[in-house]
């Protein structure tokens, strides 16, 4: 289980980062605590341009040595930065704001102090790890070296922004009450606990799947509907051809075997377009909704056996009910009165 505690604010870097070996001392002295792990050092930025004199807020994390091979990774455009005046912008500001591209200009502010540096990279924001998962609001929108830092808070050397804490699940209620009780005695901090994110996210992604669910099943009722009309006008665009099919010794049950076999046919049909053309796009959008919903994970796509073999059942109920109802309206109208009918 993890836990993490946030420095709240960027002012009290002149004061004092909380964020300590002291705090780190007595994190690690709570029994059941068995590490403290440094994931982040970043301030609150913005960065200017000459369109965009309004500014991008967001975090700018530190480009530390045991990020640096997953920032590269991550790097779709440009290059990792190599030195004191140059910085990486996460992809999907580039693509809301086009200006702001490998090799431009951008004025990046700390604080009160702006500094004109150069775009050398653009990386995806979604791969890229930060200590308070990929899908944060306060997710990682800048990198830059330390030096770039040092430049705007000469006086200040701990640039700590989050911890994780790993505890030992057994004693995670006395754990979780003395970080609690940690947090208590400091403004500046925050405890963002893990399972609360976890429900969160479950919370999210009910309501997301939610409403997808109920779309699938709006589009199995208009299947259903259009299956119904197709069936039924065709029965009645063929009364007349059925009842000189009668007239020459085709019996009622020869007629009521032929409507169940050509809605089988339907069925069948209406089945197998199904799987071929709706499966491929279903992987797709599988991919393209896991990617978004899970910060660039793909989830595996599972075919809903379930939901496929209900669909079928329905269908194959509905055609015997409706040929069994063609049946007994045919038999309300003689074969005299069948044959003069006219659409």
């Amino acid at each position: 289980m993890n836990y993490k505690v946030n420095r709240k604010g960027q002012e009290i870097f002149s004061s004092g980062n909380p964020l300590n070996d002291n705090l780190k001392k007595k994190i690690l002295s709570i029994d059941g605590v068995t590490n403290v792990i440094k994931d982040r050092q970043a301030v609150f930025a913005r960065i200017t341009s000459s369109k965009t004199s309004s500014g991008i807020a967001g975090m700018c994390d530190i480009i530390t040595d045991e990020k640096f091979s997953e920032i590269q990774d991550y790097l779709i455009e440009g290059k990792m930065p190599t030195d004191s005046n140059s910085i990486l912008v996460a992809k999907l500001i580039s693509n809301h704001f086009p200006e702001i591209k490998v090799g431009s200009k951008v004025n990046l502010i700390l604080d009160k102090k702006s500094i004109t540096v150069t775009v050398s990279g653009l990386y995806d924001h979604l791969k890229v790890t930060n200590g308070h998962d990929k899908l944060a609001t306060d997710s990682t929108q800048f990198f830059a070296p330390k030096s770039i830092f040092d430049k705007a808070f000469p006086n200040i050397d701990n640039y700590n922004y989050s911890w994780s804490v790993v505890i030992d699940p057994e004693k995670e209620k006395s754990v979780e009450k003395a970080l609690d009780n940690i947090v208590a005695e400091s403004n500046n901090l925050s405890l963002d606990k893990f399972k609360e994110q976890v429900e969160y996210e479950k919370m999210v992604n009910d309501v997301s799947f939610g409403g997808l669910q109920i779309l699938s099943w709006l589009i199995f009722l208009f299947g259903v509907i259009n299956l119904i009309n197709t069936t039924l006008s065709n029965q009645i665009s063929r009364k007349v051809e059925n009842s000189i099919l009668r007239s020459i010794g085709l019996t009622e049950k020869q007629l009521y075997k032929m409507y169940v076999t050509e809605g089988l046919c339907y069925l069948f049909a209406a089945t197998i377009v199904t799987v071929i053309v709706a499966t491929p796009i279903s992987i797709v959008a599988c991919r393209k909704v896991s990617t978004a919903a899970f910060a660039g994970r793909v989830l595996p796509y599972q075919f809903p056996i379930f939901d496929m073999g209900l669909f079928v059942l329905v269908l194959f109920i509905l055609e015997f009910v409706l040929a069994t109802w063609s049946i007994r309206k045919y038999r309300q109208q003689s074969l005299i009165e069948q044959m003069q009918s006219r659409e």
